[in-house]
């Protein structure tokens, strides 16, 4: 069925990262859906490492881009406007001035949240908080991803659709029952060197001779490579912990079919990360930090275990359990494809995005 034409204030890759990726499948949704669309680039970074940095080029961006949201409102006359807002200073008063532009041209718009700081922002003090009222103000709607962002909106209703990894392609499962995973960009937060030092006590214990460990992202900030590089030293574990890169999407997709379980150990304040999303779509439980979004997918017992941020010994005690207890690793295992057919499959996110859409067009 077709229906109005949507405008998508957004970035697809690159950067790769959770909100560019899901721009690329926002954008796969709408044309599924018979869409008209119109993707009005807000690229200011190419690289992870550019991100959150400012720079003269950043600020030409701006204006370009408040340029083409003038054109695209006079000559595609969007029925919705959908903008990816964001919490980053920067980045939030962009998104701010993005909506003052909409108001002014009277677009519908339907904001889509995937992080939390509006309250942050707002205790800056009253311009923010005129700022932040303003921009959450601004639409006919707001979707969000999960439970643990509505507090952050200020009490304005939100719909929460969970993240979709898109089509899963068939890759034959083959996890070896002591494969450990990271899967993540290498960048502050994302515990990379956590995962380093979780490894160093797992490979210490006796009986761990054959477990496998495999470090993959991208090495996009030289700090962690080097926080990373020192941890696996100190262990004396270089050789046994595979740092192996960034990783295409058939090489994703095969590592996560192949790990037993995928180590999260962000200590961000994620909204709904993406990696979860995709190792759910493998059939592979989590063992993660009880931080942010997490425990919106995460349900410690039923597909994946959750332990206390920062807790590095407890982390390290739930990958062996899961490792050690065959009936339990395939428990959480049957539990992760569970969740992701009924919560998180491409089916269910194109389903919920319909009725938003259909809802704004009445």
């Amino acid at each position: 069925m077709t229906g109005g034409r949507v405008a998508v204030v957004s970035q697809v890759p690159p950067p790769v990262h959770g909100q560019t990726v899901m721009t690329r499948r926002f954008l796969d949704t709408l044309e599924r859906l018979g869409r008209p669309v119109r993707l009005i680039d807000r690229r200011f970074s190419a690289t992870v490492a550019e991100i959150g940095v400012a720079s003269p080029r950043k600020i030409v961006a701006v204006v370009g881009l408040l340029a083409r949201v003038v054109w695209t409102s006079i000559w595609f006359r969007p029925d919705t406007v959908v903008v990816f807002v964001t919490t980053r200073s920067g980045s939030f008063l962009v998104d701010w001035a993005v909506l003052e532009v909409l108001r002014l041209f009277r677009r519908p718009v339907v904001l889509y949240v995937h992080s939390v700081g509006f309250e942050e922002l707002r205790r800056r003090g009253r311009a923010w908080a005129w700022c932040v009222d303003r921009v959450l103000s601004a639409s006919g709607g707001i979707v969000t991803l999960g439970p643990s962002l509505l507090a952050d909106l200020s009490t304005r209703p939100a719909l929460c659709i969970a993240n979709t990894p898109g089509p899963v392609p068939p890759v034959e499962a083959s996890a070896e029952p002591s494969s450990v995973l990271f899967l993540s960009n290498l960048i502050p937060g994302k515990g990379a060197a956590d995962f380093a030092r979780i490894a160093g006590v797992l490979l210490g214990r006796s009986g761990t001779e054959h477990w496998q460990f495999t470090l993959a992202g991208s090495p996009a900030d030289a700090t962690v490579v080097a926080a990373v590089q020192r941890e696996l030293a100190t262990a004396g574990i270089t050789g046994r912990v595979a740092v192996v890169g960034a990783l295409d999407a058939a090489e994703k997709w095969a590592v996560l079919a192949g790990s037993t379980c995928l180590a999260f150990t962000s200590s961000l304040e994620e909204a709904q990360p993406l990696t979860i999303v995709e190792a759910f779509a493998s059939g592979t439980p989590v063992v993660a930090y009880r931080v942010g979004g997490v425990p919106d997918l995460v349900e410690h017992g039923v597909n994946g275990l959750l332990v206390d941020a920062g807790d590095e010994a407890a982390f390290a005690d739930a990958v062996e359990s899961l490792i050690e207890d065959r009936a339990l690793r395939g428990r959480l295992s049957v539990g992760a494809t569970r969740t992701f057919s009924a919560r998180l499959s491409e089916q269910a996110y194109t389903d919920a995005w319909r009725d938003v859409l259909d809802e704004c067009t009445r």
